[in-house]
């Protein structure tokens, strides 16, 4: 807890970087991995580090530490990335996310990964299958765009929509999708939000959670957000930006406020690439936005309200999580905020 906010962290990765994970088709995995280690470097300062996560695969123990020992996360989803243009199994292959959940199953929860391109299209779905029912998957991550310019679109009723037929059936209805923000040699328009909107109106019964903002496509994703309100925004990477960037993350995040409301924004810090996981914590939990900027572009106010529910209960509310009686089973029964965070404190 923090204050009186529940923290649901959305997007935390088990990477594994390490050489027989590395894929050298199209200017290899290594030169991937630096690519995104270049970026979390350009939005790092002091007391806001980023970590050279090159050649290496993260413990289940140092994650528990990291996340939930070192910061006030409450639960957190540990995410596939099947990113597969570099790394063979995927930039936080499944099998790392899962084993972080069987750990510790009463704060994490696994989002499983598939790509219909590394798969093939229908061994995306049994792979799907398989992650819920073997694994517990009750969410997906999705990355379209792979090196080299291979893709494949959300909207493909050929390619796409039996994944999403399949996830419904098996009773999840909750999936996630990188946009924007290229690596390597994928191609920036394989990653923009277009294919989105028929995804949203053919299953309007699914919830579709973008990240990043659609970066570069900023204003394009949050006006179809805006339009389908089975699409979410997750304010991952943009939470990380601020400590360098501030004018620029409070236009993004003014933007989402205005045009989509606090009700479908949710909070992700991205660790372990930025792994002061506490320092975006605290960081939001001051933030405010600016008078200039409400008065000069309508952005609404930051209010503790609006905290709440982008910090956690947003989430919460969509993989069916009562915030209370989760409280309740991590803390004890009947206890005050104040002793909920002594408890936990307590135990590093």
């Amino acid at each position: 807890m923090k204050g009186n906010h529940f923290i649901f962290d959305n997007a935390i990765h088990m990477y594994k970087l390490t050489e027989d994970n590395y894929d050298e088709t199209y200017g290899g995995g290594r030169k991937s991995t630096n690519a995104l280690v270049e970026y979390a470097k350009k939005y790092s300062k002091p007391g806001f580090p980023y970590d050279d996560i090159s050649d290496r695969e993260l413990s289940v123990e140092d994650a528990y530490r990291l996340i939930f020992e070192e910061s006030d996360t409450d639960i957190a989803m540990a995410q596939t990335v099947p990113s597969h243009g570099g790394w063979k199994l995927g930039f936080s292959p499944a099998e790392n996310n899962y084993k972080l959940k069987e750990a510790y199953p009463d704060r994490v929860l696994f989002c499983g990964g598939v790509d219909p391109i590394t798969h093939g299209r229908y061994g995306a779905v049994t792979e799907a299958i398989r992650q819920i029912r073997e694994w517990g998957a009750v969410s997906f991550k999705f990355y379209q765009a792979h090196s080299g310019g291979v893709s494949w679109r959300i909207d493909d009723p050929d390619v796409a929509y039996p994944i999403w037929e399949a996830c419904l059936e098996h009773g999840v209805t909750n999936v996630q999708f990188h946009k924007g923000l290229a690596f390597n040699t994928q191609h920036i328009a394989d990653l923009a939000p277009y294919d989105l909107e028929r995804a949203a109106q053919d299953f309007p019964e699914m919830n579709f959670i973008v990240h990043h903002l659609g970066e570069p496509f900023i204003d394009e994703t949050i006006n179809i957000a805006s339009r389908y309100e089975n699409i979410h925004l997750a304010l991952t990477a943009w939470i990380n930006q601020y400590p360098v960037a501030p004018r620029a993350a409070l236009h993004a995040i003014g933007k989402c406020l205005l045009h989509v409301g606090p009700d479908r924004l949710l909070w992700g810090s991205e660790a372990f690439v930025w792994p002061k996981v506490q320092a975006y914590i605290d960081l939001f939990a001051d933030m405010t936005m600016p008078e200039d900027l409400q008065d000069g572009y309508g952005y609404p106010e930051l209010t503790d309200e609006v905290k709440d529910k982008i910090f956690g209960r947003n989430f919460a509310r969509l993989m069916g999580i009562d915030i209370e009686a989760k409280t309740e089973a991590l803390y004890g029964a009947g206890a005050a905020t104040p002793a909920r965070k002594a408890v936990r404190r307590g135990r590093r």
